[in-house]
């Protein structure tokens, strides 16, 4: 009787461990070999889960993004008594907390996009899809808040564009600048969230 491999499983693996690799070594640096062999597979039977570097990169992202999509929607789930200032606080303390954990796969993400604008490639859209669901938590909570008549805010998606556009420098501060301070980024968050309170 033959090995049963549980493909979604094994696929699950081997983006879990790309991630690890890649946030080790950087994009540039990790081969398609590299990501065999951490695997414990031969190129060939990792072929059958991914053609290139690229597509698991890629898919390890997304695997990534899903993960945290799903954290953040727990957290709030399991707040119900905090109002939507609270809940926002709470998301972005957990999404800059994660930004640091996660600062060398951040640098690996970083060179990787670069690379992609040296080559003239759109990145946008990549960045779009990869972020789409932190996106719309901010702006469900903002909306949330304007709904109950917590927050002041003529636009939810401004307001949840403006958090999302905080993330993102934070993101690049804590990728590059190696004395980014935690809390100064925590409590830019909460003044921002706060000014948009009544």
């Amino acid at each position: 009787m033959g090995i049963v491999v549980d493909h979604d499983e094994r696929q699950r693996e081997i983006l879990i461990k790309a991630l690890k690799l890649f946030g080790e070594r950087g994009y540039p640096d990790v081969t398609y070999q590299q990501l065999a062999s951490v695997c414990g597979l031969s190129r060939t039977t990792l072929y059958k889960y991914f053609q290139n570097k690229r597509e698991i990169f890629g898919n390890a992202i997304m695997y990534q993004v899903g993960t945290i999509g799903r954290r953040f929607q727990e957290s709030i789930k399991n707040n119900p008594d905090l109002d939507a200032s609270e809940k926002l606080i709470l998301v972005m303390s957990q999404a800059i907390d994660l930004l640091f954990r996660s600062r060398h796969l951040l640098q690996a993400i970083v060179e990787y996009l670069i690379n992609q604008r040296r080559q003239d490639l759109p990145v946008a859209r990549k960045i779009r899809r990869h972020t789409v669901a932190f996106r719309r938590t901010l702006k469900k909570l903002v909306q949330e808040g304007t709904d109950t008549g917590l927050f002041r805010v003529a636009n939810a998606d401004l307001a949840a564009n403006l958090l999302y556009g905080l993330m993102e420098s934070a993101a690049l501060r804590i990728t590059l600048i190696e004395d980014t301070d935690r809390e100064d980024l925590q409590k830019l968050c909460r003044l921002l969230i706060q000014s948009m309170e009544r």
